[in-house]
């Protein structure tokens, strides 16, 4: 039997952080990312077209390949915060 070469996986970067997304409903079009939960596994065909609707509606997303399965979020959340802020070059202009 063959061993599954890739995973696939949709990482948004929201107010919070990077999450990857953790439910997705086909029928109403909607996804949800959630920093406590386990990353949602996909093919790449439906990661690829997820990342696409993302960021046509304006939610930076990227699609992410992993050699081995994920079952945490890319940041610990429980142990800081995450905080976006701008380099000095940008925040001067």
């Amino acid at each position: 039997m063959a061993k599954k070469q890739n995973f696939y996986y949709v990482m948004v970067m929201s107010q919070t952080g990077p999450v990857f997304v953790t439910y997705v409903d086909r029928l109403n079009k909607l996804a949800q990312w959630n920093k406590n939960e386990k990353p949602l596994e996909m093919g790449k065909y439906w990661a690829e077209d997820l990342t696409l609707g993302l960021n046509l509606n304006f939610n930076l997303a990227f699609t992410v390949c992993s050699k081995f399965e994920l079952d945490n979020q890319p940041y610990l959340y429980d142990r800081g915060r995450f905080e976006w802020i701008m380099n000095k070059e940008e925040s001067d202009e």
